[in-house]
C-alpha cells in the first residue's frame, strides 16, 4: 500500500508538460490497438486478407513501444525541466 502512495505522490511532483507527453503516449497506444483489432475485424472482407493481418499484427507490436516511447520522452522533458529551475 505505502508503494502506491509513493507513487501518487511521485505523479503529483511531475510537470504538467511531462504529464501531457505521457496522456499522448497513452493516446497512441490507444489508437494503435482501435486500428489494429479494426483491421482484424474487416480482414475477411478485404481483397489481401494477409495485408489486414499484417496491420493487425504490426498494430499490436507497435502499441506498447508507443507508450514507452512517451513514457520515456516525459523522464527526459521532466529531467530537463527540472534542471532549469
Amino acid at each position: 500500500m505505502q508503494r502506491f502512495l509513493r507513487i501518487k505522490k511521485m505523479i503529483g511532483e511531475i510537470s504538467s508538460f511531462s504529464k501531457t507527453v505521457v496522456m499522448l503516449g497513452v493516446l497512441m497506444m490507444v489508437c494503435f490497438y482501435i486500428v489494429g483489432f479494426t483491421a482484424y475485424i474487416i480482414a475477411p472482407y478485404v481483397p489481401n486478407y494477409f495485408g489486414a493481418m499484417s496491420v493487425f499484427r504490426g498494430s499490436l507490436e507497435a502499441a506498447p513501444a508507443s507508450l514507452a516511447s512517451g513514457m520515456i520522452a516525459a523522464f527526459i522533458c521532466d529531467v530537463a525541466l527540472k534542471s532549469r529551475r
